[in-house]
């Protein structure tokens, strides 16, 4: 049986590099054999977790939020870094998480326009492993250098995109 890998992009940014990543490692997952379901946050557009709310969990994309993490064994993660950050809307999405996420794996991945990512990446991760999921060791992150208007010319950044998740998918 395949390893359901859910594929959850932050950026809310129309022509999104950050979703050209998640979309090449996917790639990957897929090859070694997982099942991938996605989900945008452009496309999926949460209000702000309101913990007193029970009204909420009757909300559309909140019932898509929780339906699809608790479907998923694995994440590939991805989001822009907003000054040092991971995006509001990724942040959001883990508000609305916790036994979803607990005790599964995810892969971050990470694009900036100069800085190396690390800043978006450790908050993802961070994010992740306090609802009690384990993150990949590994990671990647693309920079604005990294691409030719919308294509990513960097070849040792798409053969780790495709690796990221690979590896704990085949047995």
């Amino acid at each position: 049986m395949a390893t359901h890998i859910l594929c959850v992009c932050g950026s809310s940014s129309k022509d999104s590099r950050t979703r050209k990543l998640l979309e090449i490692a996917a790639v990957g997952a897929r090859a070694a054999g997982a099942e991938t379901a996605s989900l945008d946050l452009r496309e999926v557009v949460l209000p702000l977790m309101d913990p007193d709310s029970e009204e909420q969990k009757s909300v559309p994309a909140v019932k898509r939020v929780l339906e699809t993490a608790a479907w998923a064994e694995g994440f590939l993660i991805a989001t822009p870094e907003y000054h040092g950050n991971q995006s509001g809307a990724l942040k959001n999405w883990f508000d609305f998480l916790y036994p979803e996420l607990a005790g599964k794996v995810a892969g971050v991945i990470s694009s900036t326009g100069g800085g190396g990512g690390e800043m978006s990446i450790v908050s993802v991760k961070n994010s992740f492993n306090w609802c009690h999921g384990f993150t990949l060791p590994f990671h990647v992150a693309a920079r604005g250098a990294d691409w030719e208007g919308e294509t990513l010319k960097n070849d040792a950044i798409g053969e780790k995109l495709r690796q990221t998740l690979g590896a704990t998918i085949d047995p």
